[in-house]
């Protein structure tokens, strides 16, 4: 049984004494707009599911003690309202899912004492005041191994609170990590890595998604060099929108990574800022391709002006990848007939370079190539096979 509230029951709850169970079998909850009273009145023993999507600044805060995601989208909560949530969490022994704001200490480390945690996503929400707890943990708190969370995202305005949580726990079978941040400081960005790197044998999944980068030298966010050790990357996805400066790549560094992640199946480079020209050239492309058979999705900066291979060379085909999104600093391709054969011969399962810009218009010139060169590859085994 599964129960969504409507805000035109919320006098109902006022007066219900909240002591009564009305559905005790309940297994799922979607509360809007709710409060701690509605909380209280549709606990359940048998509830595995709760969603609760707004919180009223004057309520109190109940976390239901099952299997419970506890979502909350407040755009600015006071301390002592999260530490009231960080103490009712600890009344969650049985958790599988947890969607909630920030915690503190004690709350992570009941957590890391529920076996059955797996998949856990933070939301960390603009406070009035920081509190310590929010900095770091005290020096007798000790954390049990997160020994069955596989997943961990954090979504917010910066990344100090999920570094200082990595810096501090032990994620033994973490497979997938997510972040998503307003602005990413070039030097948070290395500590948040290099906090990470204790999951390099586990993560077959990262994403890093930011709004606006700052450094104050203006340099090159060169985050590529912390992911070399994380050799099991399945997916990788690095996102600076409208960065200030620019996620580096360059064919020696190209080649550095693809020959570190043997594993790699998507990989998605996405700076929409372009502050410079693309370095990573074709040949610099096909060679570092080459060291990862099972690349199925790329998406990165490419110069289209400085073709650097033979279009009519005998191709190395590699024959898994089958999405290819390019993008250049420059405002058009350059020669669109040779990079459509280019890409032609050596990506022989790509029918179309997509673009991830507002450009709309980029690529329908090599598109276009790419098509008329399959309808005359058709054409002709077509004719070939009736000539037999």
């Amino acid at each position: 049984m599964s129960l969504r509230n409507d805000n035109r029951f919320a006098p109902l709850f006022s007066v219900i004494p909240v002591e009564l169970y009305i559905w005790p079998r309940l297994q799922q909850l979607f509360i809007s707009n709710s409060n701690y009273r509605a909380l209280l009145l549709f606990l359940s023993p048998t509830l595995r599911c709760c969603s609760v999507y707004h919180w009223h600044d004057d309520d109190e805060y109940h976390a239901i003690p099952r299997t419970v995601p506890i979502n909350t989208f407040d755009n600015c909560m006071a301390a002592d309202q999260l530490s009231l949530l960080s103490d009712r969490v600890q009344l969650c022994k049985e958790l599988v899912r947890l969607s909630c704001p920030t915690l503190d200490w004690a709350a992570w480390k009941h957590l890391s004492n529920i076996p059955t945690l797996m998949w856990m996503t933070v939301n960390v929400r603009r406070i009035h005041s920081t509190p310590p707890w929010l900095v770091e943990p005290h020096d007798m708190v000790i954390f049990s191994p997160f020994l069955h969370l596989t997943y961990l995202s954090f979504t917010g305005d910066c990344a100090a609170y999920a570094t200082t949580v990595l810096q501090h726990l032990q994620i033994p079978s973490l497979k997938s990590f997510f972040i998503q941040v307003i602005l990413l400081v070039s030097t948070e960005a290395e500590r948040l890595f290099l906090a990470l790197s204790h999951c390099k044998q586990t993560l077959e999944e990262l994403t890093v998604e930011f709004r606006e980068c700052h450094d104050p030298q203006r340099n090159a966010l060169t985050v590529i060099p912390h992911l070399l050790f994380f050799t099991q990357l399945r997916t990788l996805r690095l996102c600076g929108f409208y960065s200030r400066i620019y996620l580096h790549f360059d064919n020696n560094l190209l080649l550095e990574a693809m020959s570190a992640w043997p594993h790699i199946r998507r990989l998605r480079i996405e700076d929409s800022r372009f502050r410079s020209s693309a370095t990573v050239t074709f040949r610099g492309l096909f060679t570092a391709i080459r060291q990862c058979p099972q690349l199925e999705s790329l998406q990165l900066m490419i110069d289209t002006f400085n073709i650097d291979i033979d279009p009519d060379a005998e191709p190395i085909q590699h024959t898994s990848l089958k999405r290819l999104d390019l993008e250049t600093s420059y405002s058009y391709i350059g020669n669109a007939e040779v990079v459509a054969r280019i890409i032609f011969n050596w990506f022989p399962c790509v029918d179309k370079v997509s673009k991830y810009t507002n450009n709309s218009r980029l690529w329908n010139e090599v598109n276009e190539h790419l098509k008329c060169m399959r309808t005359a590859t058709a054409l002709h085994a077509t004719g070939a096979a009736l000539n037999t």
